[in-house]
């Protein structure tokens, strides 16, 4: 079947998430045709939202992202310039030839406060397969971030009790 409209592709979506059995919640959202937010992976506290934004006709978007835990802020202050960009280096280095896109929100400072990843592609390209690797690619991505913080910085208090391990 040909998806053409965004109702097809809200309602073929909606039906491979419950399929596979995801927490799905419809978000309201007036610059969006749909948008939901899911489990990924399945059954755990990390979400990913699925979305078409209005804007763009025919574009579907998946985005999850991590907030940098405040130890981490801390430590990437008192970092000398060369230090920090050579970290932030490594970083893009790594994600540049991925499929998805990635967005670190610096501060004045030049201190990440999160990460942001978006998988993007249009409804000519709209199969299950499609949409499970870019599912699958954002949290890998998530996971790399708070690997290379948690290795650079130490695991954050907050994250030796929290089953979430957010970085």
């Amino acid at each position: 079947m040909e998806i053409t409209t965004a109702d097809q592709a809200k309602e073929i979506i909606k039906k491979w998430l419950e399929e596979n059995h995801h927490k799905l919640t419809e978000i309201k959202d007036e610059n969006a045709s749909f948008h939901f937010e899911i489990d990924y992976p399945l059954g755990s506290l990390k979400r990913q939202r699925i979305l078409q934004p209005k804007d763009f006709p025919g574009l579907v978007v998946i985005l999850n992202g991590v907030a940098i835990a405040n130890e981490h802020k801390e430590k990437l202050k008192t970092m000398n310039e060369q230090d920090k960009d050579a970290f932030y280096a490594e970083i893009r280095n790594a994600l540049i030839f991925l499929q998805n896109s990635y967005d670190m929100n610096l501060d004045d400072n030049g201190v990440t406060h999160q990460v942001q990843f978006s998988y993007e592609f249009y409804y000519d390209g709209l199969t299950k397969t499609k949409l499970y690797e870019g599912l699958l690619l954002n949290h890998r991505s998530l996971l790399y971030i708070i690997t290379k913080f948690n290795d650079e910085f130490g695991i954050p208090a907050q994250a030796k009790t929290d089953t979430v391990g957010t970085a």
